[in-house]
């Protein structure tokens, strides 16, 4: 994990269940979003959909994942989370 300027956190090669559930409290906890590079936005809630600047809600799947088992499967590209742009 590295911490960058006050509005950035940057995790390399996170898995596993009890990570994804820390991701997930981290992300409520910081009222943050996840950006994975080359996949997913992901959003806690879909009102945030509309202040993610117009690169990452246009160009890249915006999700709504709440619980680590949903980032996992967005992550990965599969079902569960509430998908919006895929």
């Amino acid at each position: 994990m590295y911490l960058h300027d006050p509005t950035g956190i940057t995790v390399n090669r996170f898995g596993g269940d009890g990570i994804m559930d820390l991701l997930a409290l981290l992300l409520r906890r910081l009222d943050a979003v996840l950006v994975v590079p080359g996949g997913p936005t992901v959003l806690r809630r879909d009102e945030d959909r509309a202040l993610l600047p117009a690169a990452l809600r246009d160009e890249w799947p915006v999700v709504v994942a709440r619980t680590g088992a949903e980032i996992d499967r967005a992550v990965r590209g599969g079902h569960g989370a509430r998908q919006g742009a895929f």
